[in-house]
């Protein structure tokens, strides 16, 4: 519970613990307590730091709707994870530099879950960010399955 704590505050606070470093340290730091469950393999890490040189980015949810192509789930959130990639670039910022994701899914299972699994090892590699899922009985549109979300970090300069 304490590290729990401690670990609130660095990131309500968005302190670095070094920083003199600061440089050439990470702008994100990733958390995983060995006495917790591995959650990078399936694509999210319990806790993400963020260093003080960070400028953050928040990224609106990003949908993957298509008017000439297929809109079952996995292409929804294909089309949803290039149209966050597009805007982090657009802003200034990388993939590997989101901190924090939150997923909304329509009529949330194990199938669709297992492919946001597979989604977010593939899209964000060895440094997961933290990341929520929420199911939700439905999104702002009826034909929407999937929305997520993102905080990201970038060299403040």
């Amino acid at each position: 519970m304490t590290i729990r704590i401690f670990l609130i505050v660095l990131l309500t606070a968005g302190v670095c613990l070094n920083p003199a470093s600061a440089q050439t340290e990470s702008l994100k730091t990733v958390v995983n307590p060995a006495h917790l469950a591995d959650t990078t393999q399936y694509g999210y890490s319990q806790a993400a730091i963020v260093s003080a040189q960070a400028k953050v980015i928040y990224v609106a949810g990003q949908i993957g709707l298509s008017e000439d192509g297929p809109n079952d789930f996995e292409s929804q959130v294909d089309r949803s994870f290039d149209n966050l990639i597009a805007v982090i670039n657009a802003a200034g910022g990388r993939i590997e530099d989101v901190v924090k994701i939150t997923l909304l899914i329509k009529n949330h299972d194990a199938k669709k879950l297992q492919y946001l699994v597979n989604k977010r090892r593939t899209v964000f590699g060895e440094s997961p960010p933290a990341s929520t899922l929420i199911p939700v009985p439905t999104l702002a549109l009826e034909t929407l399955k999937f929305e997520i979300d993102a905080i990201v970090v970038t060299p403040n300069q």
